[in-house]
């Protein structure tokens, strides 16, 4: 019993810089080359960053590469802030109760009957979902069950994002608990379905009130006389034609684009006559091996959106885009005024080998990595700008800089060269 008193007074009494703390998070962003995680907690809906080492320890991942985006994790945190343990947190269910991609895109291919349930938010389902599949938020299914066949013993799939994600699970639960037979999880989820380039639909109610400037219509039917209101039209031939040119220059993929669009994470929604049209399914695959994340096509496509009369206008031949701005983005035009007039203290988080590619006159270069330990050389009685290569550094960065109390800081979500080349913003 004296021993068992003395270990628990040691603990109480222990420094705090000897005790590790365990956070969960799922992860927003991450940068290997700096070594930082922006993560939200799902319980407080806090953002923070935490960083990571050589050193440190992963358990059920094989790199940081599967670190993606969403992934839940939970982490041992030192004094430091620096984790020294990660762990996916993975769906473990039994093997009968889960589909692969193959086998669920064989069912689709041969008109198999299965109900494909999306567990993930509407707001979620909204942008972009598996073809065929149904809106079943798991958070909202127990009391809306007549989502679901009335046939007890159908082939239901439920799938969210990912194989950390619970929202799959939680629905196959529901459902096999009220009398459902028949029920698997698509554990590897909406992510692997857009990693191995299978279409992703959107519906026309939603694009209905998203024909916006933040949002592409893009047309690949040929010679469209009227279209979504709002397109603009490339047919699939042309874009074909493009890609093709480009494998033989050897362009890198990241740097393919439409209309010169550098915005890879815009919101692109393809139209043609039907969702399963060739044009349609060409275009997908070209623009997603583009690397452009979200492109989505028209659910029934153009024959469909007729029909439902929805608002239709003649096809533009030029793109009218402006990129949403994240929270704590910059407007480009307050960052080049800032970079030709200074007034604003630019800080270029990049790596010191990529500044010496060209930087902004003026402006302070401190990585990533060691942004917190010059927190004296950054005021916080003037804006402060951050920018990296493409913005994912400099998001960290912003994120890392609010948490330490900078209220009047910004970062660059676009391309930094090319926000310079555009706007005739000379780098030293």
């Amino acid at each position: 019993m004296l021993k068992h008193s003395l270990i628990i007074t040691s603990l109480l009494f222990a420094p705090m810089s000897l005790m590790a703390e365990e956070v969960v998070g799922k992860v927003q962003s991450i940068s290997t080359n700096a070594k930082v995680i922006q993560y939200l907690n799902p319980k407080t809906k806090e953002v923070t960053v935490i960083k990571f080492t050589d050193q440190t320890k992963l358990v059920d991942a094989e790199s940081f590469k599967d670190l993606t985006v969403n992934t839940k994790f939970k982490a041992t945190i030192d004094e430091n802030g620096v984790a020294t343990k990660i762990k996916r947190v993975l769906v473990k269910l039994p093997a009968e109760q889960v589909i692969d991609t193959d086998t669920l895109s064989e069912l689709l291919d041969e008109g198999e009957p299965v109900f494909i349930g999306d567990a993930r938010p509407l707001n979620v389902y909204n942008v972009g979902h598996i073809p065929t599949s149904k809106a079943t938020p798991s958070n909202k299914l127990k009391e809306n069950l007549n989502w679901l066949p009335k046939d007890k013993d159908a082939l239901i799939v439920f799938y969210c994002g990912g194989v950390t994600c619970p929202l799959s699970p939680a629905a196959l639960k529901i459902a096999m608990a009220n009398g459902y037979t028949n029920v698997k999880a698509y554990v590897e989820g909406f992510p692997a379905w857009k990693g191995e380039v299978y279409p992703a639909h959107v519906n026309a109610d939603w694009v209905k009130k998203n024909l916006d400037k933040h949002h592409v219509i893009l047309d690949v039917r040929a010679n469209p006389a009227m279209s979504v209101k709002g397109a603009v039209t490339l047919p699939s031939e042309e874009l074909s034609a493009m890609h093709e040119k480009m494998n033989k220059e050897k362009v890198p993929t990241n740097k393919r684009t439409i209309f010169n669009l550098r915005d890879k994470k815009a919101p692109i929604i393809i139209v043609a006559n039907t969702a399963d049209a060739d044009e349609a399914i060409e275009a997908y695959e070209v623009l997603t091996f583009w690397k452009f994340k979200n492109v989505v096509i028209l659910k029934e496509g153009m024959e469909g959106w007729a029909a439902a009369k929805l608002p239709e206008d003649k096809v533009a031949t030029e793109l009218v885009y402006e990129k949403k701005l994240a929270k704590g983005a910059v407007e480009e035009s307050v960052f080049v005024k800032a970079a030709k007039e200074g007034t604003a203290m630019i800080i270029d988080v990049r790596d010191a080998g990529e500044v010496n590619h060209g930087a902004v006159k003026g402006s302070v270069n401190i990585p990533l990595g060691e942004l917190d330990q010059n927190l004296a050389k950054i005021p916080k009685d003037k804006l402060v700008i951050l920018h990296c290569v493409g913005g994912a550094r400099a998001s960290l960065g912003y994120t890392l800089l609010t948490k330490k109390g900078y209220t009047n800081v910004k970062f660059l979500n676009d391309t930094f060269a090319d926000v310079a080349k555009d706007n005739g913003i000379e780098l030293m």
